[in-house]
């Protein structure tokens, strides 16, 4: 099955404005993470979605490929599904823009367990083990799986409520990750599907799937997966990338 996974790109961003392009250690963070995804086994083919011809500039500039996507679509999903309807792909696999240190074991797994089971449609992907701060943090979206991998739900809030603490062992969240590996006839029904109320409340697209019936097979790994959200975490990236070198 052939997988192609795209990386959709916006300049705008309200906490860190051009975010793409900003340099990570000498290189654009969009070029950091389009190096590392690229490394992927079982990917045929990495493109960036994108809506601002500065980042189509960069990209190119170091060699990757990058498509121009209208500026109104109101997600990285709808980029995703845009570019994909034009492409000939079984597996469309939705990649952040903006975590440069991505395990991308995690993308084989996915891709692997979408070809390997013809009943799941969508597979994402979570950290196991989650602190306190991350716990109460609005910005780490948790989620809860059942005994066969599958999402039961996703939240910006604590979950569970837990009521009887002697019997808590390993708090069952995880800080979910924002791979989506989509079989490309999926992906493209879930763009026109209409927005969900849980959805709306959280603020979490992923809902309108279980919102739909749908599962979410879900891949977990122990790695943490830096976002780069504020000059903070730029920071942090080159002091990662600076002690990888020593």
């Amino acid at each position: 099955m052939k997988a192609i996974g795209i990386i959709p790109a916006r300049f705008q961003s309200t906490r860190l404005p051009g975010k793409p392009l900003v340099p990570i250690a000498g290189k654009s963070l969009i070029q950091r993470v389009y190096e590392n995804v690229s490394q992927c086994h079982r990917l045929d083919e990495l493109i960036v979605a994108t809506d601002d011809e500065r980042i189509m500039k960069e990209v190119r500039s170091f060699g990757g490929k990058a498509v121009m996507t209208p500026s109104a679509l109101a997600s990285g999903t709808d980029r995703c599904a845009f570019v994909a309807k034009s492409l000939d792909a079984d597996i469309i696999v939705n990649i952040q823009g903006d975590e440069p240190f991505l395990d991308i074991r995690l993308l084989d797994w996915a891709i692997k367990l979408l070809t390997d089971v013809p009943d799941i449609n969508i597979v994402t992907a979570a950290k196991v083990g989650i602190s306190t701060d991350e716990l109460n943090n609005p910005n780490v979206v948790k989620v809860l799986v059942d005994k066969n991998q599958n999402a039961l739900y996703f939240s910006r809030q604590n979950i569970p409520y837990i009521r009887n603490h002697e019997a808590l062992t390993v708090h069952p969240a995880m800080q979910h990750i924002g791979i989506y590996v989509f079989r490309q006839h999926y992906l493209q029904k879930f763009v026109e599907l209409p927005q969900t109320l849980l959805e709306q409340l959280e603020q979490l697209e992923q809902l309108r799937i279980l919102e739909n019936g749908e599962k979410i097979r879900v891949v977990l790994t122990d790695k943490i997966s830096l976002g780069i959200d504020t000059m903070d975490d730029v920071n942090h990236a080159e002091r990662i990338l600076k002690s990888n070198e020593a």
